[in-house]
Parts: C-alpha cells; structure tokens; sequence
C-alpha cells in the first residue's frame, strides 16, 4: 500500500534534518564568536600581544570565578542575617529552640 497525495510532504527527510542542524550549530558557534568579539571590543584587549591576552584573560576568569564563588558562598548567609535582623525590628519573635517542659 503506497501513499498517495501529500501526507508525508510536511515531514523533513532525514538530510534536511541534518542540514537545519548544521545551520543551527553554525549559527551558536558564530553568535559565540560574536560575543568573543564584543568582549574583546568592550574590554579592548584587542589591542594586546597574544602573550598579553592569554595573561589578561587568565586573571579576568580567575577574578570572575572568585566572585561568583564568593557570591555563591556568603551572599545567602547575609540574606539570613538581614531577614533575622528586620524580623526582630519589625517585632516577629523567632520561635524558641529550647522547648518548655511540664
């Protein structure tokens, strides 16, 4: 039994869909090297020798690393500290950790 009219026209065949999946991956990688570039442009690290950028863009990673780790680390102890803080201004008394016995 073939199939007639065109049931299976709106369907890709399977090099179309590798072909809209290269021309997907093309286009992160060139929005990637785009970013690359605005980071270049904005930082003006264009200007630098390789040996300059490759030292510049070692100490940019190694301080944005420790920000987003001490981020991660102190910023939710601060949040704690400053809701306990407002809680006992604002007269909500934190519950009791020793529990009264009869």
């Amino acid at each position: 039994m073939e199939k007639t009219g065109k049931e299976g026209a709106c369907q890709p065949s399977p090099s179309q869909n590798h072909w809209n999946l290269a021309m997907d991956i093309k286009r992160v990688k060139d929005y990637i090297y785009w970013l690359y570039y605005q980071y270049l442009l904005i930082t003006c690290s264009y200007v630098l020798e390789p040996w300059e950028q490759s030292m510049f863009h070692t100490i940019t990673v190694t301080v944005f690393a420790m920000v987003v780790y001490t981020a991660y680390v102190f910023v939710p102890i601060h949040i704690r500290l400053a809701f306990e803080f407002f809680s006992q201004i604002f007269g909500v008394q934190p519950d009791s950790t020793v529990s009264v016995l009869n």
